[in-house]
């Protein structure tokens, strides 16, 4: 028997959740919940089954994923649900992942998508997303809520702080750290250590001073 899961999150991770749930034959979509949508809409021939409010009533044992892109966001969503003891989380990953081999450690809520590969020593928080063709080298420990966001390349040793955003196609050089809440921007070479808060950008990656 199919376990059923909701998405909370209908936007466009949203669908690419779906997607990825229905190439896991384990899992049924009983719908998804999001506060900017109108209950009892269809999202991909999926209904939205209302807001926030109405998941966090929940008194039955409830599996759900959290499809937030935006690192901040999906914690202060992951915290809320988290409040109530019959929500629980599951792991979810692609069967077109790679994951090498024994050592790596995915914890509850993270997703794993489409071409992701993640080679040996790796400890990814709870809640953290890895999204299509991201890589991840050896001794990488990601923190929870963190997004990992398309084509990212992340060498050996590196490790992220809790609540990071890397924006797509950017890599991270070997053995750096990224502090809590950091921001990378698409496309960026990270050569030197972020610090907490700060948004890098360019090549190589530069902080972005808004008020110059």
């Amino acid at each position: 028997m199919k376990k059923k899961i909701t998405i909370y999150g209908a936007g466009g991770l949203g669908r690419e959740v779906l997607s990825l749930l229905n190439a896991l034959p384990a899992w049924e979509v009983t719908g998804f919940y999001d506060d900017g949508k109108t209950k009892g809409a269809m999202v991909s021939g999926v209904q939205v089954l209302g807001a926030m409010s109405e998941l966090i009533q929940s008194s039955a044992d409830t599996q759900v994923v959290v499809a937030i892109g935006n690192s901040g966001h999906k914690k202060r969503v992951a915290e809320m649900l988290m409040t109530n003891p019959f929500i629980q989380f599951p792991t979810l990953i692609h069967p077109a992942a790679v994951i090498q081999d024994a050592s790596v450690s995915i914890g509850n809520g993270s997703i794993i998508t489409a071409g992701v590969i993640l080679t040996t020593g790796i400890t990814l928080g709870s809640h953290v997303l890895v999204n299509l063709n991201a890589t991840v080298g050896h001794d990488v420990q990601i923190g929870s809520f963190s997004s990992i966001m398309p084509g990212v390349n992340i060498a050996g040793n590196v490790t992220v702080g809790e609540a990071v955003l890397i924006g797509s196609g950017a890599n991270i050089l070997n053995g750096l750290h990224l502090g809590d809440h950091s921001r990378i921007g698409a496309g960026a070479v990270v050569t030197k250590n972020v610090e907490p808060n700060n948004t890098v950008v360019g090549v190589p990656a530069r902080v972005l001073n808004l008020n110059p």
